[in-house]
């Protein structure tokens, strides 16, 4: 499978929380970074989403593919995320998928975005704070 197909995949999955379907495109020991989470496995990355979140609504207007020969593919997101106590809080960055290629599927995802303004948002709405504790 293509790099771009798994990320719609993902993207598909994501906006369902299907994490069966989500679970099927990263390698079983697949990591994701990201600024609150810290690295931690795909496992602990989506239950800390999920449990923090009733829906997400994403656009990505951009799609770059690596120049390399190591499969990677970055996609420029702008979320739109429906916290759990119902407020909505915009996220605008970067996710970089680097793919195994003998397998077709993710085994690293890298999350960039300015997290300042959402630490202060899940400070004030008392939503669960970092997973530190299900670091890696």
């Amino acid at each position: 499978m293509k790099s771009a197909e798994l990320c719609e995949k993902y993207q598909d999955a994501l906006s369902k929380k299907d994490f069966s379907a989500i679970q099927t495109l990263f390698t079983s020991d697949a990591v994701i970074k990201a600024p609150i989470s810290g690295a931690v496995t795909v496992e602990c990355f989506h239950a800390y989403l999920f449990c923090n979140t009733k829906k997400t609504m994403a656009k990505f207007p951009n799609v770059l593919k690596s120049r390399y020969k190591f499969a990677s593919i970055t996609m420029q997101f702008s979320y739109t995320l429906f916290i759990a106590t119902g407020d909505a809080i915009g996220l605008d960055g970067v996710v970089a998928f680097e793919v195994d290629e003998s397998v077709g599927k993710f085994k690293r995802m890298t999350v960039i975005y300015d997290a300042s303004d959402l630490r202060r948002f899940m400070d004030n709405a008392g939503v669960a704070g970092p997973i530190t504790s299900l670091s890696l």
